[in-house]
């Protein structure tokens, strides 16, 4: 099979001594995409549950229960 315009041409900069293009793609940066780990569905109800949990409790920011007015 004939070989493309743009492989004839990376290849003949690299024999004549060029960078070879490939190289200067992106890497994956030490990040291993087999490793990643998706969330379980008792992680997901446990996070939502936090989530609206933490934003209406006042007590959880440790308040009083007093208020501070700033009048004008």
């Amino acid at each position: 099979m004939a070989q493309s315009k743009a492989k004839k041409a990376r290849a003949r900069r690299v024999r004549e001594g060029g960078l070879n293009p490939e190289l200067q793609r992106l890497q994956w940066n030490g990040l291993v995409p087999v490793e990643r780990k998706t969330p379980t569905l008792t992680e997901k109800k446990e996070r939502l549950h936090r989530k609206h949990k933490q934003k209406w409790n006042r007590t959880l920011q440790s308040s009083d229960g007093s208020i501070f007015y700033i009048g004008a």
